[in-house]
């Protein structure tokens, strides 16, 4: 009995370590902004980091999104996921010109090193 105890503690451990495996995937240290399509390996809000830094810049990219009237309130409800300081931005907008303005307006945040716009335009 103890033995399957041990193995099951053992798999447990493995399950753990497994799903802690961070993926870095940003190697620039400088400011870019990016345009890529949404893919399998790409963060949703549940990947996001339990740090204070990441948890600052998202509240600070949601305050600048919603505090700005004139984007649609499909794009002031945007997914924003921080890691490390790169912003992931997931979701719809009216235009690319809404998404263009929801890249810059995350870009501007203190803390931001890289944005990836994953927005789509629904027309």
């Amino acid at each position: 009995m103890k033995v399957l105890g041990l193995i099951a503690s053992l798999f447990l451990l493995l399950a753990i370590a497994a799903c802690s495996k961070s993926d870095n995937r940003s190697g620039s240290s400088s400011p870019s902004t990016t345009n890529q399509t949404a893919s399998n390996t790409a963060p949703t809000a549940s990947d996001q980091p339990e740090n204070e830094t990441d948890r600052k810049i998202v509240q600070d990219v949601r305050q600048a999104l919603t505090s700005d009237s004139s984007l649609s309130t499909s794009a002031q409800n945007v997914t924003v996921v921080s890691a490390n300081g790169t912003v992931t931005l997931r979701g719809s907008v009216k235009d690319s010109s809404e998404k263009q303005k929801v890249g810059d307006k995350a870009m501007q945040v203190a803390g931001v090193t890289n944005v990836d716009n994953q927005l789509t335009v629904t027309q």
